[in-house]
């Protein structure tokens, strides 16, 4: 509905063009009549209407006045002028002014109709937009942390390359960076000292050191999950500041963060601190700095801030960390790409011996990759508890080594066993889904399954479920079903008197024909003849039998 304000100095008009309006416009109520435009005013800002009905000459106020004035406290009404006089000043003014239409008195009611029609729709399209653009907004909202998941994730990944687009994106979070380290915090122990809690009160634990990290942070830090039992903090700073003070702020928020999760929760944190950097497309240095001061914890334990500065191997004076490499032989390992993930891991490899001089140093770096590489291995679908006894194995194996080619030998070695247990769990794991739904069918074949439901029995997509059930069982999932509904009919057949067409509903066909035709395809007799030969074959065999003679 749309609600109209007729402002004329003449009552005859006002009660006529009211008459037109309930009788011609159903959509159209007129909410009030004003004689001249002081009282309109009044009315305009008590009623707020859609729509103004007026007359441009009236007493104390006209209608040209009476409009800019309501224009000031209700910009989006639309006015339609009404007047007697046609002339080009008026008619010029008035769409100067902004108004929807201009008529002239005496104006036929076919006319008026069409005006009022014209500009309802045209206030009904503009209620639509804004509605949608307000569903959008509630959308956007909703949908604000997972952009800045996203954002942050590229960010630290190295997948934005221009600042300017990072200033955009940071700029539609509305987040003013300009120069950023990053931390990368981890719950020490989180999966053993959760081991036997149910998943809402591990995601529960894992919220409220997400909200003590924020507090902590500080306004303007950017504090965004990324993983595991990971959180990344972004630490932003003002233009201006020193690199001296802007490293001392980022080893002193860190030992804050770690000391409030302490304090206030039942676990504790280990942090990783990256550098300081001025240029934003470096973040992703600061982020892969943070990732292996943390898992260097590995050899000095946990509760603690590690600086990458404090970590010999890694200073930048001395050698410069190939993060990317290392960054894609993860990504090889989780897919499983033995080939790919070796060959990448050789150009690592390349890089970390041709730039470290000390045998030692260059055997803790490789200490490091394995303990990462392992946990790629798990995301991957390898089984944590075999891959943690295997690590033990391979991490004293690889201090015994005493040259830099045994180093890179067993290195690559680690991988053909980390992907080998990933996909011999992987295996596992699919075979005892498919297993799972293979019961699933069989207990249910009688009703109308559909691919979707047994997909969601097993927690599966409807796409792998069929892909991974067709390769696991040599057939497809409606042939599953036939061959299913076929094997509980013969067992009806053979340990039943139950007639045909009570056996063909029994196992899920309506259409008794069509049942007896899928059974005839499938085993070359009818299902009467196949009842009869299974009987024949009983009393065939009773027959044969030779019977005890007493001596």
């Amino acid at each position: 509905m749309y609600t109209l304000l007729v402002v004329d100095d003449e009552q005859l008009e006002r009660q006529a063009i009211r008459m037109i309006v309930e009788k011609r416009c159903p959509e159209v109520t007129v909410s009030g009549e004003a004689a001249e435009g002081e009282a309109a005013l009044d009315l305009a800002r008590k009623c707020q209407p859609d729509m103004i009905l007026m007359d441009i000459r009236m007493p104390v106020m006209d209608g040209l006045e009476a409009m800019k004035r309501i224009r000031t406290f209700s910009p989006h009404t639309r006015v339609i002028f009404l007047t007697a006089f046609d002339e080009f000043n008026y008619a010029k003014e008035a769409i100067t002014l902004g108004a929807a239409e201009y008529l002239l008195k005496p104006v036929r009611p076919e006319e008026l109709v069409r005006v009022l029609g014209k500009v309802s729709e045209e206030i009904g399209c503009e209620r639509r937009r804004q509605d949608e653009e307000e569903r959008l907004r509630q959308q956007l909202k909703h949908a604000l942390p997972f952009i800045q998941m996203s954002f942050v994730y590229d960010l630290v990944s190295g997948n934005i390359e221009s600042s300017q687009e990072i200033q955009e994106r940071a700029g539609f979070l509305n987040l003013p960076l300009q120069s950023a380290a990053v931390l990368l915090v981890d719950i020490d122990n989180f999966t053993g000292l959760t081991l036997h809690d149910t998943e809402l009160n591990k995601q529960l634990l894992k919220q409220r050191v997400y909200e003590t990290v924020c507090r902590v942070a500080g306004e303007g830090a950017l504090v965004t999950p990324l993983g595991g039992d990971n959180l990344v903090v972004l630490l932003n700073f003002a233009e201006g500041v020193t690199e001296a003070t802007a490293q001392k702020t980022v080893l002193e928020r860190a030992e804050a963060i770690r000391a409030a999760v302490q304090e206030e929760q039942p676990v504790t944190v280990t942090i990783g601190a990256g550098r300081y950097y001025r240029d934003l497309t470096d973040v992703s240095k600061s982020y892969y700095e943070a990732l292996k001061a943390k898992q260097h914890s590995f050899f000095i334990g946990g509760n603690q801030v590690i600086a990458v500065e404090d970590l010999p191997h890694l200073n930048a004076g001395l050698f410069a960390y190939p993060f990317q490499r290392e960054k894609t032989v993860l990504e090889k390992v989780r897919c499983g790409e033995r080939q790919a993930a070796k060959l990448a891991l050789e150009k690592l490899l390349d890089e970390i011996c041709d730039g470290h001089p000390e045998f030692e140093i260059i055997k803790t770096s490789l200490l490091e990759l394995l303990i990462v590489l392992s946990r790629a291995a798990i995301e991957g679908g390898a089984s944590l508890e075999q891959l943690t006894l295997l690590n033990n194995h391979l991490l004293s194996e690889m201090m015994a080594c005493r040259t830099v080619e045994e180093v890179r030998q067993y290195a690559l070695d680690c991988v053909d066993r980390f992907i080998d247990n990933m996909l011999e769990n992987r295996l596992s794991v699919n075979m005892r889904v498919i297993n799972k739904a293979c019961e699933y069918i069989v207990q249910n074949c009688h009703r109308n399954l559909s691919l979707d439901e047994v997909a969601q029995s097993v927690h599966l997509s409807s796409y792998y479920f069929s892909r991974l059930f067709k390769q696991h069982k040599g057939c497809n999932f409606v042939e599953f079903i036939t061959r299913s509904r076929l094997a509980l009919a013969q067992k009806m057949l053979r340990e039943s008197d139950y007639s045909v067409v009570f056996i063909a509903m029994k196992v899920g066909y309506q259409d008794t024909s069509y049942f007896c035709r899928v059974f005839r395809n499938e085993l070359g007799m009818t299902p009467n003849q196949y009842r009869n030969s299974v009987r024949k074959s009983a009393s065939d065999s009773e027959d044969n039998k030779v019977p005890l003679t007493s001596k």
